[in-house]
């Protein structure tokens, strides 16, 4: 029983860390670029700018779970 909350709780603890870490990527990839990427997603419905956003989070996300390994 306590392992099992043991795994929720590391669970939501690289989760939480996984959101900072990509928030705080994509506002330094944002301003190497020094664009709003949140503006030119939502209103200008920029497909390609989301397709390259989602790879960023799927690239951190890999490498956060291969240290965690």
């Amino acid at each position: 029983m306590w392992k099992i909350i043991g795994n929720i709780i590391e669970m939501c603890i690289y989760s939480a860390v996984y959101m900072v870490i990509a928030l705080v990527a994509l506002k330094i990839v944002g301003a190497t670029f020094s664009t709003d990427f949140e503006k030119k997603i939502t209103e200008e419905g920029n497909a390609g700018l989301a397709i390259i956003c989602g790879c960023l989070f799927l690239s951190i996300a890999i490498l956060l779970s291969t240290v965690v390994r």
